[in-house]
């Protein structure tokens, strides 16, 4: 009977040597750091107030981190790093999907958010600035219907 060989790696090719252990857990909290950064960017991105379409990238850097995210759990994983890191990235990524989700929500409604960021930029007072809120709020509105006919119509 044949002496069974060892089953290679999936990553590796055959034949190839075996990665030092250490290298998996550095190659994993590498991967964990540029997901925080790329969440850090998206979240302080947010936390501006930019004109517009500057608001949009909080939600592609988010949706970055998220990516980036997935590939760091899949190395924490993979490296068997215990404690609570995994945690603090399957947070992290609910967080970038989130607020990935609803940055990137405003794509839909570029006309409304446009026209708003026009509005404020050109209001002097308070009052004008509230106006410009109302005018948002009405078109938001209108923009709801208009799509709730479109799904009565389509079923």
């Amino acid at each position: 009977m044949p002496t069974p060989q060892p089953r290679p790696h999936r990553g590796r090719p055959p034949g190839a040597p075996a990665e030092p252990p250490g290298e998996s857990r550095v190659a994993a909290l590498r991967w964990v750091r540029r997901f925080g950064l790329l969440l850090l960017a998206g979240l302080a991105v947010g936390a501006f107030t930019l004109p517009w379409p500057w608001p949009l990238l909080s939600g592609v850097l988010c949706m970055a981190a998220l990516a980036v995210g997935i590939v760091a759990l899949v190395k924490v994983r993979g490296a068997r790093i215990r404690g609570a890191l995994t945690g603090v990235v399957t947070l992290g990524l609910v967080v970038a999907g989130m607020l990935g989700i609803a940055s990137l929500g405003q794509v839909v409604l570029w006309r409304e958010y446009s026209a708003y960021s026009s509005c404020v930029r050109a209001a002097l007072t308070a009052q004008a600035r509230d106006a410009c809120d109302a005018r948002l709020q009405h078109s938001l509105d209108e923009r709801v219907r208009q799509m709730e006919q479109l799904m009565r119509q389509a079923s």
